[in-house]
């Protein structure tokens, strides 16, 4: 039984739009000045920057009344709450499953990111969920890919669908998996083996896998 393996913020699910939502509604909920909402957003560094690094400068930029944990622990409330899962995404996942194909959402991240599948309803939708703090394992290691598919109950064959080169594409091509590239509307500049695939959206990466649309 094949594998599909998909990484979740930026591939899934739109973590760009959510944080900034969320940066929206905490600009607004502390009356920051103008500008502010561009500084939240460089500031994340796309979600690649350590949460309490950010909210220690956002605290001291903006003089904030109140501590850093306890940003953060509302931050942890707030945040996932402004994701969502497009009906297009979910009609092609379950497609893909109806195909007989195993479907399991492999993310880097801490615990907290099955936060957002319980939100948006995505981990009703997947056959298994691994993220890398619970697991022991961060992409590109191959640990995470051999336990997602051992949670499938499958073999490690198929793809590796994702928007991080050295993660998600370099990850996948270690362990043997074919591997598409969400694009985000970027242009691939890595000195990495390119990807079998380029996809633009969840819709278009189950259309390569299921053999519908030529790689290319």
């Amino acid at each position: 039984m094949p594998v599909a393996l998909f990484d979740l913020d930026n591939t899934l699910l739109d973590r760009e739009a959510a944080f900034a939502a969320w940066a929206r509604r905490f600009c607004d909920d502390w009356a920051l000045p103008d500008g502010a909402h561009a500084v939240l957003v460089t500031a994340d560094d796309d979600g690649y920057r350590p949460r309490d690094e950010l909210f220690t400068e956002v605290h001291d930029r903006f003089d904030l009344d109140v501590p850093v944990d306890d940003l953060l622990e509302a931050y942890h409330v707030d945040y996932p709450a402004c994701f969502s899962f497009p009906d297009a995404s979910r009609a092609a996942l379950r497609r893909l499953r109806s195909a007989g194909w195993k479907v399991a959402v492999v993310t880097n991240g801490p615990a907290f990111q099955e936060r957002k599948l319980e939100v948006t309803g995505l981990g009703a939708e997947v056959d298994a969920v691994c993220v890398s703090a619970a697991v022991g394992s961060w992409k590109p290691d191959a640990g995470i890919f051999v336990e997602a598919a051992r949670r499938c109950g499958a073999e490690l064959e198929g793809w590796m669908v994702g928007d991080s080169g050295p993660a998600d594409i370099r990850g996948g091509q270690g362990v043997g998996l074919r591997t598409i590239w969400s694009t985000r509307g970027r242009t691939w500049d890595l000195d990495d083996p390119r990807p079998d695939a380029e996809a633009a959206d969840v819709p278009a990466a189950v259309r390569i896998i299921l053999g519908e649309v030529l790689p290319g």
